[in-house]
């Protein structure tokens, strides 16, 4: 949506001025046409008027399939996404052909949508719309001599001729501006309907609860002191059960009875689906491969089961009193994380449920909703989030640097080690998804973002201890959670661990979205409460925590653990792995050495703190390679018959305009000596001159079939290609390449690929032909003169449009690589929209996104203006070849050197070659433009390193009876996770 349908838009805003003014300039060239044929004009309005019904069938079958194209090629970029971010767990279980082949089998249906597209564009417009011009003259002709017994002269029929070319631009356009239309309406209106979905409804209010009937004035004060909660009526889903929402992508399935939750459900659905993966994961390939195709839209299948049970929390009401830390526990699938959650803002209330949370400004602002979170909130996510930036900016996160709370929070969160070995610092960059970071670090970086605000007056913490051994745990909490650096703070913390209870001041047990008990611990122990068998203690076991979700391990260290001794970086051995954090890190060619990073220089350090490679962008014209590449992935065959029926189709237009002109001076001639044509020698020059119109409009037909086939074949062959090569890539690629990077190979780029390039290559071939048609048809008209001119002129083009052509290449290759950043920010954004809101950080980093749109903007706009340069450059050029056929007609006048018919037909095409030299420049600059997807879809295809094959016949054993024990030796291993630093030694 957010590639495809918003360019649909931006490319009719291109189409849209060309296709309002084509329908003025047809009637125009009608009236005009009026003037010279009389009534056998109605006969060409006929005609068009004939071809209404057709249009509208034409363009119903375009709508639907363009729909069913949008449908699928959605489902296919979900797909990858969510394949690419989790490719670390497809790879473990050597899972990329089963994942592969559910792509594909999507791929299939968008591409079996495509052909239909493709085959009712191809004959719906060219036999219909693009043939107008070719048969209109046909008629108009055989109306004006037949008919109306006018006889046909040079004047009349080269003055006709060249109205109706005039007429082929707005046709050309026409056809593809309604079809642009239709996209773009399509696209609009799925924009719409997700622009339309229901916002969250603001619950938060800022400022204490109202006051109660036997209230005392102890208990108002409590509930009014910054940093207290109170939650009243407290029944809250992730589906408003009164509003959900229909899917976006079809609605059959509303017949069906699938429905999809609001946006607060797709929320709700990623945790959901990740706390059952666990449960659900352990089905066989087979079983995993047939159903990839829904696992993948997990989020869909997580808002179902939302809607089918759509109350999370029931009756909750408590009080949490300002500064206290309060422990929330509970098995799985309690509401514990919900709880947080609904604290937020993120839910759906139901039956009037409020969340007060005074602020020191209450008392003129109690009747406020929509909580200013600034440094009001601090929140830790079940599944630590981290974004590409510094180790510094993730925990700062666009707040002011104040250098002492700084200090307390890294030494508080058990980072200092990490620091002191990671390449540059704190200024060491964190990939995408941290990926060079264990989940026990990611989890520490994420805590410092939460504590690191001193004027947070609620903390809201989900499981921060999860990911942590026992002794870092304790570190944590002592240190961090309840220690000086968050004294003053309401905390609320969702723990498994048991031992912490006790020195909480208040533990609130969750089951069943119910709060079933709460008081302090010793309390609840009176109550008999068992709290073994609420707590979810199958996350008790810390063992190995630190490393699960990073690739780095501090028992990988090479000695490096002695040194971590009090502050918990060790981790039971793993997760602090900071060598394998500098591993991570980009380094430079031969760096093999993999000498600690203490000991590097400040250059190497400068250059290992940057993770993320830059884009690569090819610098010149598109190499020949490319071009031959994209012929070859859709047939050598197919391509050479375009070419080939292309140069017939156009000769057959130029030889019309010789035998129309044949035809003029003989009857010019036989009016001169008073012997009319005869009936049978007017028909015989009528039947020619249509033949040589058929013949065009079967080759315009025949050629747009072609290269609907060789568009099909090659879009296949290009995703294939690029499906196995990312597919088959070592796992070092997706560390340092962005997911938004690879994923617009496969939404923009392709969809150019599948749509736009294979037009410009037809509209190109055919704007070259009908310049080199018209140039030759001059040439010969003006018997060699034009010889003359067209050296000189012929230059000036040449140097017109290499500049612009170079120009309009590098421009689209940078305008390619700006929006790789979009994506990239938008799915970063997508998978931390409740940290991002927790921390009011909505503006900044929606400020970034501009910034991206911004220098894509930027770009776009230069290739405009050098369309505006090479329009006023060519409309001058244009005009001096008109100028020299009319005086070249003015000055051989009196000579007769020139035939009146022959010096017409040079004057229609010197008319319509200006066209041809704009239109021909912009098409092949618009070909090497859209060829830059082909040459970006192939650098991956072509230049990514694969892994070893999955078969390796003399390393692999060939018994059948492999593997006949349990058992793996490592010998004298050294490893990396790429080249850098060794982190296995």
């Amino acid at each position: 949506m957010m590639s495809n349908d918003t360019t649909q838009l931006q490319r009719f805003l291109q189409f849209g001025g060309m296709t309002l003014v084509a329908p003025v300039q047809i009637v125009l060239a009608l009236v005009l046409i009026y003037g010279q044929v009389g009534n056998a004009t109605w006969v060409g309005v006929a005609y068009m008027v004939s071809l209404a019904p057709v249009n509208v069938v034409v363009f119903s079958i375009v709508g639907k399939q363009r729909r069913k194209v949008l449908k699928f090629s959605d489902l296919r970029v979900k797909m990858m996404n969510e394949l690419l971010s989790g490719i670390r767990i497809i790879k473990f279980y050597a899972w990329e052909k089963p994942f592969g082949k559910e792509v594909g089998k999507v791929r299939e249906k968008e591409l079996d949508a495509l052909t239909k597209l493709a085959y009712t564009s191809s004959i719906g417009f060219s036999l219909i719309l693009l043939s107008a011009p070719i048969l209109q003259p046909i008629l108009v002709f055989l109306t004006y001599i037949n008919i109306q017994d006018e006889p046909l002269t040079a004047s009349t029929a080269f003055t006709t001729v060249a109205l109706f070319n005039i007429m082929r631009f707005p046709f050309a356009f026409l056809p593809m501006g309604m079809l642009q239309f239709i996209q773009s309406r399509i696209s609009l209106r799925r924009l719409g309907k997700y622009l339309r979905l229901p916002e969250l409804e603001q619950y938060v209010v800022n400022g204490p609860p109202p006051p109660t009937k036997g209230d005392d004035g102890a208990g108002s004060e409590a509930v009014a002191k910054p940093g207290s909660v109170t939650l009243t009526g407290g029944s809250f889903a992730w589906v408003h059960p009164d509003r959900a929402v229909a899917p976006l992508e079809d609605r059959n399935d509303k017949k069906k009875g699938g429905k999809r939750g609001s946006r607060a459900g797709r929320r709700r659905s990623s945790s959901a689906s990740a706390k059952s993966s666990a449960s659900e994961g352990n089905d066989n390939n087979d079983d995993l491969a047939a159903d990839t195709s829904h696992s993948a839209m997990s989020d869909l299948e997580g808002s179902r089961r939302g809607i089918a049970d759509p109350v999370t929390l029931k009756d909750i009401t408590c009080t949490l009193e300002a500064g206290s830390l309060v422990a929330v526990v509970g098995a799985v699938g309690s509401g514990k994380s919900s709880l947080l959650s609904a604290m937020l803002g993120e839910m759906e209330p139901l039956e009037g449920a409020k969340v007060y949370l005074p602020r020191d400004d209450d008392l003129d602002n109690k009747n406020k909703t929509a909580v200013d979170r600034t440094n009001f909130f601090s929140y830790f996510n079940q599944t630590p989030w981290v974004i590409n930036d510094t180790l510094r900016g993730n925990i700062l996160f666009g707040r002011p640097f104040h250098q002492e709370r700084y200090d307390e929070v890294v030494e508080a969160c058990a980072l200092l080690d990490d620091l002191a070995v990671l390449p540059a610092g704190d200024s060491t960059e964190i990939g995408e998804r941290g990926i060079n970071l264990s989940g026990g670090q990611k989890a520490r970086v994420s805590l410092a973002r939460a504590l690191y605000s001193p004027d947070a007056k609620l903390l809201l913490l989900d499981d921060p201890l999860s990911a942590v051994d026992a002794h870092v745990g304790e570190h944590l909490f002592s240190g961090a959670i309840s220690g000086k650096v968050s004294e003053g703070t309401t905390r609320v913390l969702v723990t498994h661990h048991v031992h912490v209870l006790p020195r909480c001041d208040k533990v609130i047990v969750m089951e069943g979205g119910r709060i079933q008990h709460m008081g302090t611990y010793a309390e609840l122990i009176e109550r008999g409460v068992d709290f073994a068998g609420a707590v979810d203690v199958s996350k008790g076991d810390d063992g190995d925590k630190e490393g699960k979700d990073g690739e780095a391990s501090d028992a990988e260290n090479g000695g490096k653990d002695e040194a971590k001794k009090e502050s918990g970086s060790k981790e039971g051995g793993k997760g602090g792995g900071k060598d394998a954090a500098a591993a991570a890190s980009t380094p430079t060619k031969g760096s093999d050495k993999g000498g600690p990073p203490e000991k590097h220089s400040a250059d190497a350090k400068k250059k290992g703190s940057e993770l993320t490679t830059k884009e690569e962008r090819e610098e010149g014209a598109v190499g020949g390679s490319h071009y031959i590449h994209y012929a070859r992935a859709g047939g050598f065959f197919s391509f050479i018959s375009i070419v080939i029926i292309q140069a017939v189709g156009r000769g057959s237009e130029v030889m019309a305009a010789f035998w129309l002109s044949l035809w003029a001076e003989r009857t010019v001639s036989a009016s001169l000596t008073d012997t009319p044509l005869s009936d049978a020698e007017t028909t015989w020059y009528l039947n020619i001159y249509a033949a040589f119109g058929v013949l065009g409009v079967v080759c315009l037909t025949g050629r747009s079939l072609l290269m609907a086939v060789h568009r099909l074949h090659a879009s296949r062959k290009l995703h294939d290609d690029l499906v196995g090569k990312v597919l088959r890539a070592p796992v070092a690629f997706f560390d340092v390449t962005p997911t938004g990077r690879i994923l617009n190979r496969f939404a923009a780029d392709m969809d150019k690929i599948d749509l736009d390039l294979t037009n410009s290559i037809g509209q190109g071939f055919s704007t070259i032909f009908s310049v080199l048609g018209a140039l030759g048809a001059i040439v010969a008209a003006t018997k060699g003169t034009f010889l003359i001119p067209l050296a000189p002129i012929s230059y000036v083009y040449y140097v017109i449009q290499k500049w612009f052509r170079r120009t309009s290449t590098e421009l689209q290759r940078v305008t390619a690589i700006a929006i790789s950043p979009i994506f990239a920010d938008f799915s970063q954004v997508l998978s931390g929209t409740s940290t991002i809101r927790a921390y009011e950080g909505q503006e900044r980093f929606f400020a970034k996104c501009q910034k991206s749109f911004d220098d894509f903007n930027a770009s776009y706009n230069l290739q405009q203006m050098c369309n505006f340069w090479l329009g006023l450059r060519l409309d001058i050029l244009g005009g001096f070849i008109g100028a020299f056929i009319g005086g070249i007609a003015v000055g051989t006048a009196s000579y007769n050197f020139i035939p009146a018919g022959w010096l017409g037909l040079a004057l229609s095409y010197a008319i319509e070659v200006t066209g041809y030299l704009k239109h021909g420049v912009r098409m092949i600059a618009t070909v090497e433009a859209d060829m830059n997807s082909v040459e970006r879809v192939l650098y991956y295809s072509e230049n990514i390193d694969s892994e070893a094959p999955d078969v390796i016949p003399d390393r692999d054993p060939v018994s059948s009876e492999w593997p006949s024990k349990g058992k793996i030796e490592v010998v004298h291993a050294s490893m990396r996770y790429r080249d850098g630093p060794l982190v296995l030694k």
